[in-house]
Protein backbone atom coordinates (compact mmCIF):
# COMPACT_ATOMS: atom_id res chain seq x y z
CA UNK A 1 0.00 0.00 0.00
CA UNK A 2 3.06 2.46 0.65
CA UNK A 3 4.60 1.59 -2.23
CA UNK A 4 7.56 -0.15 -0.59
CA UNK A 5 9.51 -3.22 -1.67
CA UNK A 6 9.29 -5.81 0.34
CA UNK A 7 11.76 -8.40 -0.24
CA UNK A 8 13.15 -11.99 1.89
CA UNK A 9 16.91 -12.84 2.32
CA UNK A 10 17.77 -16.03 1.29
CA UNK A 11 14.51 -16.92 -0.68
CA UNK A 12 16.53 -16.48 -4.38
CA UNK A 13 15.32 -19.06 -7.41
CA UNK A 14 19.19 -18.48 -9.16
CA UNK A 15 21.58 -20.06 -6.68
CA UNK A 16 25.37 -20.68 -7.97
CA UNK A 17 27.92 -22.82 -5.79
CA UNK A 18 31.03 -24.08 -6.21
CA UNK A 19 34.01 -26.17 -4.40
CA UNK A 20 37.83 -25.93 -5.69
CA UNK A 21 40.98 -26.53 -4.21
CA UNK A 22 44.70 -25.51 -5.17
CA UNK A 23 48.28 -26.57 -3.90
CA UNK A 24 50.50 -24.18 -6.15
CA UNK A 25 49.27 -21.11 -5.20
CA UNK A 26 48.15 -19.79 -9.05
CA UNK A 27 44.39 -18.45 -9.27
CA UNK A 28 42.17 -21.25 -9.50
CA UNK A 29 38.37 -20.73 -10.85
CA UNK A 30 35.33 -21.81 -8.18
CA UNK A 31 32.57 -20.81 -10.24
CA UNK A 32 32.60 -20.69 -14.08
CA UNK A 33 31.57 -16.86 -16.23
CA UNK A 34 28.15 -16.99 -16.83
CA UNK A 35 26.53 -15.41 -19.40
CA UNK A 36 26.38 -12.36 -20.89
CA UNK A 37 24.94 -9.71 -18.97
CA UNK A 38 24.73 -12.39 -15.69
CA UNK A 39 26.67 -11.64 -12.63
CA UNK A 40 27.65 -13.93 -9.93
CA UNK A 41 26.64 -12.39 -6.60
CA UNK A 42 28.67 -14.25 -3.57
CA UNK A 43 26.45 -14.35 -0.08
CA UNK A 44 29.29 -16.73 1.98
CA UNK A 45 32.34 -18.16 1.62
CA UNK A 46 34.80 -20.96 3.36
CA UNK A 47 38.02 -21.35 2.97
CA UNK A 48 40.64 -24.14 4.83
CA UNK A 49 43.79 -24.11 4.92
CA UNK A 50 45.55 -27.90 5.74
CA UNK A 51 49.34 -26.84 5.06
CA UNK A 52 51.54 -25.89 8.21
CA UNK A 53 51.57 -22.07 6.65
CA UNK A 54 49.48 -18.84 7.47
CA UNK A 55 48.55 -17.52 4.06
CA UNK A 56 46.07 -15.18 2.98
CA UNK A 57 43.33 -15.97 -0.02
CA UNK A 58 42.14 -13.16 -2.63
CA UNK A 59 39.13 -13.76 -3.94
CA UNK A 60 38.94 -12.54 -7.64
CA UNK A 61 36.10 -11.46 -9.89
CA UNK A 62 37.86 -12.57 -13.00
CA UNK A 63 41.46 -10.83 -12.33
CA UNK A 64 40.36 -8.00 -10.01
CA UNK A 65 40.67 -8.81 -6.32
CA UNK A 66 37.26 -8.25 -4.46
CA UNK A 67 38.43 -9.16 -1.23
CA UNK A 68 40.99 -11.02 1.30
CA UNK A 69 40.97 -13.75 3.93
CA UNK A 70 43.75 -14.31 6.19
CA UNK A 71 43.66 -18.36 6.36
CA UNK A 72 45.50 -19.42 9.31
CA UNK A 73 47.88 -22.55 8.98
CA UNK A 74 45.75 -25.64 9.34
CA UNK A 75 43.21 -23.83 9.84
CA UNK A 76 39.88 -21.14 7.82
CA UNK A 77 38.12 -18.84 7.55
CA UNK A 78 33.79 -18.62 6.86
CA UNK A 79 32.30 -15.25 5.92
CA UNK A 80 28.94 -14.99 5.19
CA UNK A 81 28.22 -11.19 3.73
CA UNK A 82 25.49 -8.92 4.52
CA UNK A 83 25.77 -7.17 1.36
CA UNK A 84 26.55 -9.67 -1.37
CA UNK A 85 29.79 -9.36 -3.37
CA UNK A 86 28.57 -8.23 -6.86
CA UNK A 87 31.07 -9.27 -9.58
CA UNK A 88 31.68 -8.21 -13.66
CA UNK A 89 28.68 -9.47 -16.03
CA UNK A 90 30.15 -12.62 -17.81
CA UNK A 91 33.57 -13.23 -15.43
CA UNK A 92 34.00 -16.28 -13.36
CA UNK A 93 34.99 -16.34 -9.49
CA UNK A 94 38.62 -17.06 -8.55
CA UNK A 95 39.91 -17.45 -5.35
CA UNK A 96 43.78 -17.10 -5.13
CA UNK A 97 46.16 -18.50 -2.17
CA UNK A 98 49.19 -15.75 -1.59
CA UNK A 99 51.88 -18.98 -1.65
CA UNK A 100 51.66 -22.37 -2.78
CA UNK A 101 50.48 -25.27 0.23
CA UNK A 102 49.41 -28.44 0.46
CA UNK A 103 46.15 -28.07 -0.09
CA UNK A 104 43.93 -24.86 0.17
CA UNK A 105 40.16 -25.41 -0.69
CA UNK A 106 37.59 -23.03 -1.30
CA UNK A 107 33.59 -23.43 -1.07
CA UNK A 108 31.47 -20.47 -2.43
CA UNK A 109 27.63 -20.07 -2.65
CA UNK A 110 25.63 -17.36 -3.86
CA UNK A 111 23.13 -15.98 -6.44
CA UNK A 112 23.35 -15.09 -10.52
CA UNK A 113 21.37 -11.68 -11.82
CA UNK A 114 21.15 -9.64 -14.26
CA UNK A 115 21.10 -6.62 -11.62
Amino acid sequence: LDGALISRKHVVADRVKGNASNTDGASTEVIAAQASGVRINVTDVTLTNMSATNIYVELKDGTTVIWRFPVPATGGVTHSFQTPLTGTAATALNFDPSAAATTVYCSVSGYISKV
